[in-house]
């Protein structure tokens, strides 16, 4: 796993910052304060940031990194024009992502070890926007400490989202169990299926445990919790969904970088 540390820091880092804008959709600046936006523009910059050190100080090698700095440029001026101002516009917050997507797949067509199809792709960032989403949710679910009377559907659309999400992983997956194919290191053909019961398989087994079955789970808990307009109790299980997201994410992507193997 440790061989691929560079390549799955980096991409798990600037993935996030790249879907994470599009989230604020779900929040109009009308319904929450400004310092909602101002908090998240400011997180998104520094996970860029630290995106960008990964491909600086480990992956130089590759090309388009002044694609990568211009994104960041350009977050990092948006971040600063819409600081202290109330009128916020969800359009322009949604430019730097757009760069940042395509700078993302330049890069993914170079760090991993297979062909990537548009499939690929949509699940790739499937898997950004679940770890995006259930941040987001986290975050907001704070929220409702800090502002009186927010309306309980902002959560609810966010965890709408994220529930639709993991229910794409969950077919996708059932769809790579039952007909992808892995060579394992001794050079045997195995169906996905059998290759989660071997030796080198396993975790990828634990990421299917982690990083879907048990948020799939707890959303259903956290939906029933945000019916009675508990959101702090619906908070503290998001907090326990983001811990088994990140876990799982973390074999999922391991996954990816050393069999190729996109679920």
């Amino acid at each position: 796993m440790f061989s691929f540390l560079a390549e799955l820091l980096a991409t798990t880092f600037l993935g996030f910052g790249a879907i994470y804008p599009l989230l604020l959709w779900l929040s109009p600046h009308k319904l929450i304060q400004s310092g909602f936006y101002r908090f998240n523009q400011g997180m998104v910059s520094i996970i860029i940031s630290i995106g960008m050190i990964f491909i600086y100080l480990s992956l130089s090698h590759y090309n388009n990194f002044y694609l990568g700095v211009f994104w960041l440029f350009i977050q990092l001026v948006l971040t600063a024009v819409f600081w202290k101002t109330k009128h916020i516009n969800n359009i322009f917050i949604s430019t730097p992502p757009i760069i940042g997507i395509v700078y993302l797949i330049l890069v993914m067509n170079q760090v991993f070890l297979i062909d990537l199809y548009l499939s690929d792709y949509v699940i790739i960032f499937i898997s950004y926007s679940i770890i995006a989403s259930v941040f987001f949710s986290m975050i907001l679910g704070h929220w409702y400490l800090n502002v009186i009377q927010l309306p309980i559907k902002l959560l609810k659309n966010s965890i709408i989202l994220l529930s639709f999400l993991l229910i794409i992983r969950l077919f996708w997956n059932i769809y790579a169990l039952t007909t992808f194919e892995v060579t394992d290191n001794y050079g045997f053909n195995l169906s996905l299926f059998s290759f989660l019961w071997t030796f080198e398989g396993f975790l990828l087994l634990v990421a299917i445990f982690f990083g879907l079955i048990v948020p799939i789970i707890l959303n259903v808990f956290i939906w029933y919790t945000l019916q009675i307009q508990s959101t702090q109790s619906a908070t503290g299980l998001i907090y326990v969904s983001v811990v088994s997201l990140l876990f799982g994410d973390l074999f999922y992507k391991y996954y990816a970088f050393r069999f190729g193997i996109i679920v």
